[in-house]
């Protein structure tokens, strides 16, 4: 069960890391540049968009008011990047 739930966290890191990616690129900034406007490291940003970080909803929040979102867009964007189904919970 512990491997299943780290798999699931590690799929929505990874699809949060792409679409922080893909947002970066598009609104073409650094990632210096972005971490200094939200806050953070230029190392944890790296690792957020390597799909190593599950950020704070204060953080996640920052991150969409970056790039001009709301966070729920950040949410949507992130859920179509995952699987057809995927869920956090366990059956």
């Amino acid at each position: 069960m512990q491997a299943e739930q780290n798999k699931l966290k590690q799929e929505l890191a990874e699809a949060f890391g792409k679409v922080l990616v893909k947002l970066r690129e598009k609104s073409k900034r650094s990632i210096r540049s972005t971490a200094l406007e939200v806050g953070l490291s230029k190392t944890t940003l790296i690792l957020a968009e390597q799909g190593k970080l599950d950020p704070q909803i204060s953080t996640f929040c920052k991150i969409a008011e970056t790039y001009y979102i709301k966070p729920e867009e950040l949410f949507r964007l992130i859920y179509k990047n995952l699987p057809d189904n995927w869920s956090i919970l366990e059956d």
